[in-house]
């Protein structure tokens, strides 16, 4: 029995060391394969302590994030990077951007991400986006496995009223012409003849933003609203930080602010929908109407149309014109504020320009408008400004989510990967942008610029100046693209070139000095502020102090 005993351990010991010899080539081949499996994955931004490093540091200091960004895509096309719960695919290169704006993608899920954050959505009501795979555009997203007739796909609706209400000819000269009207009133304000100080980006900050407001809502939300412009800055702060769902215990302030505008929204929405004739709205459906009353524009009577036939929560309606205001303002005003600081501190560039805006005036005319802004927008330089000072201060991700396996830079990514895009990598990239004197860091009004020669019917031949990206498109992309691109840019642009030609048509302009946010005074002129990195426009760091007159 003992014998035996002892045969059957050496036996068994024999038969476990027979298979972990055996085990040996399978184990080490699931090593190798793991291993290869990891090495097919693109390379990821290092954090020091993981789910946690990258966040903090892209909420406290996003210049030293940024940094470490781009020089990671410096390397290599596509680095990985987690912030908080989201792991995220940062990408570079024509053909990889150019990717993400394909049917493969959808900004769906972010956009989710953002009313549910940034605008603060009641949770009721983004179910009703989440049960709707259609997507946004005329035909169901192919997959779809709900249906539903067009009036209830909420993604479409949704697009549809940005589309009525933003894109179309009628409703963009609607907003030029009262856009025009508003800010004239605000510069109206300055007597001729008479030398004012003035700080350029807060001055924009209050009257351009109120000017914009009241072309689309009406005067009637800042009236019912003490300290509305205020808290509309406050929660301008705090949008990008919201939209990445951080715990509310880190962002205490951001969630205090949103919801602080909100509630000044919905308090403006609770007053019109009391007044507006509902009963008689469809006989105005398909006829575009130019600022009524109560709620103002085409585009803000459609939100209000849009919220109502999906059953939105009173949260939700303040959320949704929180959002579409946060959308009007905070691209527009630093925009415009940047181009006149890179105008006043180039007096050549200046005058240029104001020359250039001279042919775009309107004369013996009983219209109110003194500029014609189908005019403006086809002047090349003032085009090349506004080009420039987009593709320098747009530093934005422009994020998409895969709808199914996607290569992209030789790397597979699995269905339900987020990708984005930052322009500031692209708009910067020093091939694509810069010339031996003009680097692409740089401002250069003429950059978008080139000379052509013109001939007449009699043969004589003169030269002329033409606005030209030339084959430059795919590494600008400023408002996004595809199916998703910003609807809004058909307001932004006559909004940014009319409020810069007013000021430089109606003024006389002189620097004064750089100063800092408490009015004293800086050592050095305006930067991006980092804290809005990858976000909208980013703001100038720091304000410009100038005299103007107004000359009539």
């Amino acid at each position: 029995m003992h014998i035996w005993s002892l045969s059957s351990i050496a036996g068994t010991c024999s038969t476990v060391l027979a298979l972990f010899l055996l085990a040996i080539p399978f184990v080490s081949f699931k090593i190798w394969q793991r291993s290869q499996n990891k090495s097919k994955q693109p390379p990821r931004l290092n954090e020091t302590i993981p789910f946690v490093s990258n966040a903090w540091q892209f909420m406290t200091n996003k210049r030293a994030f940024i940094s470490r960004v781009r020089v990671s895509l410096e390397t290599s096309p596509i680095v990985q990077c987690r912030i908080g719960p989201l792991n995220l695919h940062l990408v570079t290169g024509g053909s990889n951007i150019s990717a993400i704006f394909r049917s493969s993608f959808t900004s769906d899920p972010w956009i989710l991400r953002i009313l549910q954050h940034s605008a603060g959505y009641s949770p009721t009501d983004l179910a009703k986006f989440r049960q709707d795979e259609s997507g946004s555009a005329n035909l169901p997203r192919s997959g779809s496995t709900r249906f539903f007739s067009p009036e209830k796909r909420i993604w479409y609706a949704l697009h549809r009223t940005y589309n009525d209400g933003l894109v179309g000819a009628h409703p963009v000269d609607a907003f030029s012409a009262s856009f025009q009207s508003s800010f004239s009133q605000k510069l109206a304000m300055f007597l001729p003849g008479e030398w004012v100080e003035v700080r350029v980006f807060d001055f924009l900050k209050r009257h351009m933003m109120t000017a914009a407001t009241n072309s689309v809502l009406g005067p009637r939300i800042i009236e019912v609203n003490p300290g509305f412009e205020d808290a509309f800055w406050q929660y301008e702060k705090a949008v990008e930080t919201l939209a990445f769902g951080l715990p509310s215990w880190l962002n205490r302030e951001g969630v205090r602010a949103r919801d602080r505008f909100s509630a000044m929204c919905l308090k403006w929405y609770k007053l019109a929908d009391q007044e507006f004739d509902w009963d008689n709205s469809k006989s105005h459906e398909g006829v575009p109407l130019d600022l009524e009353p109560v709620f103002g524009s085409q585009i803000s009577r459609g939100l209000a149309q849009w919220s109502r036939s999906f059953g939105f929560s009173a949260d939700s309606v303040g959320a949704v014109y929180a959002l579409f205001l946060f959308g009007l303002h905070a691209n527009t005003i630093p925009l415009c504020a940047w181009i006149m600081m890179e105008l006043i501190k180039d007096p050549s560039l200046f005058q240029a320009v104001k020359r250039e805006v001279c042919e775009a005036e309107i004369t013996g005319s009983l219209v109110s408008e003194k500029l014609d802004y189908q005019k403006l927008a086809s002047l090349p330089l003032l085009q090349s400004v506004y080009t420039e000072a987009l593709r320098l201060h747009v530093d934005v991700l422009i994020t998409r989510t895969s709808t199914e396996p996607v290569t992209i830079a030789g790397y597979t990514l699995p269905k339900g990967s987020v990708v984005q895009a930052p322009t500031g990598v692209a708009h910067l990239d020093e091939f694509t942008w810069g010339t031996q004197d003009h680097p692409a860091s740089e401002f250069w009004g003429y950059r978008h610029i080139k000379e052509i020669e013109i001939k007449d019917d009699v043969g004589h031949i003169t030269k002329q100046l033409s606005f030209s990206l030339a084959s430059r498109t795919g590494s600008f992309f400023p408002y996004g693209g595809g199916i998703s691109m910003c609807a809004g840019r058909n307001f932004a642009k006559p909004e940014v070139l009319l409020a810069v030609a007013m000021m430089v048509s109606e003024f006389d302009i002189e620097f004064v000095e750089w100063i800092e946010a408490d009015g004293s005074l800086s050592p050095r002129a305006a930067v991006d502020d980092m804290r809005y990195a990858n976000a909208v426009v980013t703001p100038p760091d720091r304000d410009m102090k100038i005299k103007w007159r107004k000359a009539w």
